[in-house]
């Protein structure tokens, strides 16, 4: 099984993924990782071709990866989810509410340990990038969704989430 998880920000890709992971054993991608490994966090916008290296990094990870044959990724990124998604048998888009990924990030932020490259005053603005990226992001989100949807399992709330993972064998 080849499963790919997107959404918006603090959606709770990186949770649901790791939980299919545990529970089918396979390997997971966590695109936000190999962003941060490459460097994505210390390159300014501006400095493209910074970007350009660190885009390079994460396609050739995520290249190398897909090769298996069962895995779960994580990750909204445009430039590789369609090598992504071609690969996977499965595309679940989670569709949570704006409202519930506020406050699930300010949540994290406050009472559990992040990203170890941001300080919590960092992750805590990233907020505001939640609310921009959501405008920003989801028109080509939903189109993506659109154009693959044989292959795609929309959950809106944690409630099907739980429901999904518990059909999950």
């Amino acid at each position: 099984m080849r499963i790919t998880i997107i959404g918006h920000c603090a959606s709770g890709k990186s949770t649901f993924a790791r939980t299919i992971s545990e529970k089918l054993h396979i390997p997971r991608l966590e695109i936000d990782r190999l962003w941060f490994q490459a460097g994505g966090n210390t390159v300014p916008k501006s400095d493209t071709v910074g970007r350009e290296k660190v885009d390079s990094v994460i396609d050739e990870r995520v290249q190398e990866f897909v090769k298996q044959d069962a895995w779960v990724s994580d990750g909204w990124y445009r430039k590789v989810q369609p090598i992504i998604a071609g690969r996977a048998d499965v595309i679940v888009f989670l569709d949570i509410p704006l409202w519930r990924r506020l406050f699930n990030h300010i949540y994290r932020v406050l009472c559990t340990e992040r990203h170890a490259e941001l300080t919590k005053w960092q992750d805590l603005t990233f907020s505001w990038q939640i609310v921009t990226r959501t405008y920003r992001h989801g028109p080509a989100m939903r189109e993506f969704v659109r154009e693959r949807g044989d292959k795609v399992v929309t959950l809106r709330s944690y409630m099907a989430v739980r429901r999904y993972l518990e059909g999950l064998h």
